[in-house]
């Protein structure tokens, strides 16, 4: 068997650009490989993946990988992002609330008045 025993859970993965924004240790699934998942930094650059792994008895590991990150343009995000969704419901209930003060304004009349003063 080649590379590292799957018992180690130890090994660090990084996501550096000029210093890392994430580092995260990898987890070994059952077919010995490792993995780890998160959000990459919503800033553009360019990035590495780095594996830098030492133990006494072990071969030194060293991995660099380098990959460019952009932002999503405004027309590839969802449609509807479900965290606005009270944003969205904000919006809503002032429409209605203008709609019901607009046909308020519009439709009420005052009582006409009553003579108080009779001339006699």
């Amino acid at each position: 068997s080649s590379g590292i025993n799957a018992e180690y859970g130890d090994v660090q993965l990084e996501f550096v650009r000029i210093a890392p924004f994430v580092r995260a240790f990898l987890v070994p699934d059952a077919d010995g490989a490792f993995k780890v998942g998160f959000k990459v930094p919503d800033v553009y650059g360019v990035y590495q993946f780095k594996v830098d792994y030492n133990r006494v008895g072990f071969t030194h590991l060293y991995s660099s990988t380098q990959v460019s990150v952009r932002p999503f343009h405004h027309t590839e995000y969802e449609r509807f992002i479900p965290s606005a969704y009270p944003y969205y419901a904000s919006a809503f209930s002032m429409l209605g609330g203008l709609f019901i003060f607009s046909f308020v304004f519009l439709y009420h009349r005052d009582p006409p008045p009553t003579n108080a003063c009779k001339s006699v």
